[in-house]
């Protein structure tokens, strides 16, 4: 399993986390909150907690819909009781450990990003501006 394909989880969770947190708050409050170590170890725990409920997912349900569709053989012989963590392998079990080792990093620079497109927020209204003075009406 490759680095980016374990990261997957917390860049979709961090990434859709920021949008919703922009439309309460400038973007240097969320530069500010990514940046807090409090929230840091939140998310941290959370992206944890998740990943490893994702592991334990059983896959019976998604082995009878494959079966009942006639797509894939090989599911066949999958253990009823199987979970996904028993299809990704050995190393799924370091796959919670790795991801929250890395969300401090992530949200760091996520706050990074936000900083920047706070500087950047009063040319965007001009440009936004302009635009629309520059778009016809009907």
């Amino acid at each position: 399993m490759t680095r980016l394909a374990r990261m997957i989880p917390a860049i979709a969770a961090l990434s859709l986390a920021v949008p919703a947190m922009a439309q309460d708050s400038g973007a240097a409050d969320i530069a500010d909150e990514l940046s807090d170590p409090v929230n840091q170890i939140a998310v941290t725990a959370a992206i944890s907690a998740m990943s490893e409920a994702l592991l334990d997912l059983e896959i019976e349900p998604f082995v009878k819909a494959m079966e009942a569709v006639g797509r894939d053989d090989s599911v066949r012989d999958l253990p009823p009781d199987a979970r996904l963590r028993d299809l990704a392998g050995p190393e799924a079990e370091a796959l919670p450990a790795e991801m929250a080792s890395e969300v401090p990093r992530m949200m760091g620079r996520m706050a990074q990003m936000a900083d920047a497109m706070d500087a950047m927020l009063p040319g965007l209204r001009d440009m936004a501006e302009r635009m629309k003075d520059a778009i016809p009406r009907e």
